[in-house]
């Protein structure tokens, strides 16, 4: 069978001979628990629905997310919408820098048509590289939050050592903070990554 095993007796009810793999006992033969993050307990929706509301009795509520990156031109990550060539990828670099010169701007017209409060998620190198698009989500009057988004989503988060992300993370919120003149109120890792100590750096961050 192509590993190392011994053979078992036939079982009461005749079933036919299997391998288990050496070392391991009868007991430790069913399927183990998964791994969890044991950061919470399952919880259905169904025993939750009446613990909450929104306002006016409303029973859907909706959210605006804008996601404002800035990605390193010919090195690192970077979403490939279009189809990828070899570095520098002009093609791909284009359309997220159309983003923040031209999609941003069309995007806030609409938000404010309308009156839309938004979640605003931040590289920090947005901050420097197009200062006015931060201040025109800071002087809408919607009321708009900060999600910090890393410095840049040319990097994970995910591959990171432990002193890199904890300067990574340290570093971004103060320049976001400073830009945005206010506190982030979230936290958003670049390419919705993260290690298994990231919430617990987070938590170290000072209010």
């Amino acid at each position: 069978v192509g590993m190392a095993g011994s053979r078992t007796s036939t079982g009461p009810r005749g079933m036919s001979d299997h391998y288990r793999p050496s070392g391991m006992e009868a007991s430790d033969a069913s399927v183990s628990e998964l791994r969890s993050h044991s950061r919470f307990p399952y919880s259905a929706i169904d025993g939750r629905m009446n613990h909450w509301e929104f306002p006016g009795g409303a029973r859907l509520a909706v959210y605006f997310a804008v996601n404002l990156e800035h990605f390193a031109f010919g090195e690192g990550r970077g979403a490939k919408l279009a189809p990828y060539s070899a570095e520098p990828d002009v093609l791909n670099y284009s359309w997220r820098e159309w983003g923040n010169r031209v999609g941003v701007w069309r995007l806030l017209r609409v938000l404010d048509t309308f009156d839309l409060p938004t979640a605003c998620v931040v590289n920090s190198a947005i901050c420097s590289h197009c200062p006015e698009v931060i201040e025109a989500f800071r002087c809408r009057e919607a009321e708009n939050e900060f999600v910090c988004h890393g410095r840049t989503n040319s990097e994970w988060q995910a591959n990171m050592t432990e002193s890199e992300e904890r300067q990574m993370i340290s570093e971004s919120v103060k320049v976001v903070s400073q830009a945005c003149g206010t506190k982030p109120t979230g936290w958003l890792g670049p390419w919705i990554s993260e290690t298994r100590r990231t919430p617990e750096l987070l938590k170290q961050v000072p209010r």
